[in-house]
């Protein structure tokens, strides 16, 4: 038998009130309508809650686990219950998860656009690697992440909003060269047997770095260096000359600004991407915040990627 919201809503009157007949009065159902419910939540979690006593009942010990994980219960179930009023009333504060390697990108044109929206949000951002966006989601932590897909996690909705192709970077004389030696057919198979030097990707624990060895699962794993804690820093290896790697085309534009010496070509169809989405708890779904925030996420990332298409065509 499944436990129900008016178990949990008449147990934890029973607590406050600590007698059945003020807790009954409290609920406004008889006495023996809350006890039915009582012994209904006891049987479902296998044994009794409270003992009763001359000036009233006391919890056992399942009965104050119980009764934590009550408060818990009610307390998500009222800020579903008041989400709407929420929203009218002023800015709803949300917990939301970018991936590091998207957030300095992404973030200006997603506050852009959801600062506008109606109802007001406000972002409580959080940057991080996608495992622990994602462990803090299923922790309860945050409220939404913007990840790369899929995960394949049931309790995670998700939806996919757009694909972040990925560029070729190197110098400018690295990246010629290789268009010498392999043709303007670029493909990562080919690179991988080209002599071009190493691939450098960003440490262990970023999708990103997965991402791009998979991409390259070719290249000579010697010739494969990892370590990077950030885009910004791969790129400027990179720029340096000290070896190629592929970067998504939602940071081409800011790391060249940032770093004129890095050059970018585009790979041979089919282009390898990350297909960058929005996940959020199941308690969310449905919420207005959510579609506004997909949708401003959705905006922010096809300008930057339609930007780095227009720039770098070949």
């Amino acid at each position: 038998m499944p436990v129900t919201l008016r178990q949990l809503r008449y147990f934890q009157a029973l607590v406050e009130h600590g007698s059945f007949s003020r807790a009954a009065e409290s609920v406004h159902v008889s006495q023996p309508a809350l006890s039915l419910q009582i012994r209904e939540l006891e049987a479902t979690l296998g044994g009794p809650l409270v003992e009763r006593e001359s000036r009233g009942i006391l919890l056992t010990p399942l009965g104050r686990d119980a009764h934590e994980q009550t408060l818990r219960v009610l307390d998500e179930t009222l800020l579903l219950e008041n989400m709407e009023q929420r929203l009218e009333a002023g800015p709803l504060k949300v917990g939301v998860g970018i991936l590091s390697t998207l957030a300095p990108y992404i973030l200006p044109g997603i506050l852009e656009r959801v600062g506008v929206s109606t109802p007001r949000i406000e972002l409580d951002i959080l940057e991080a690697p996608g495992q622990e966006l994602v462990s803090r989601l299923l922790a309860g932590r945050l409220d939404a992440a913007i990840v790369s897909l899929p995960l394949g996690k049931l309790e995670l909705p998700e939806r996919e909003l757009f694909e972040d192709r990925f560029l070729l970077a190197g110098r400018a004389e690295r990246v010629a060269s290789i268009r010498r030696a392999v043709g303007d057919a670029l493909r990562p198979e080919d690179l991988a047997r080209a002599d071009i030097g190493p691939l450098l990707t960003l440490a262990d624990g970023h999708c990103l770095a997965d991402q791009v060895l998979g991409a390259c699962r070719m290249w000579r794993m010697q010739e494969v260096r990892r370590g990077a804690s950030s885009l910004a820093t791969l790129s400027r290896l990179i720029a340096s000359g000290e070896g190629l790697t592929l970067v998504p085309e939602t940071a081409a534009l800011c790391e060249y600004a940032a770093a004129p010496g890095l050059s970018f070509a585009r790979l041979d169809a089919p282009e390898p991407s990350r297909r960058i989405g929005l996940t959020h708890r199941v308690a969310a779904h449905g919420q207005l915040w959510i579609e506004l925030l997909a949708e401003a996420t959705a905006d922010a990332g096809q300008a930057l990627t339609a930007a780095a298409r227009k720039e770098i065509r070949d």
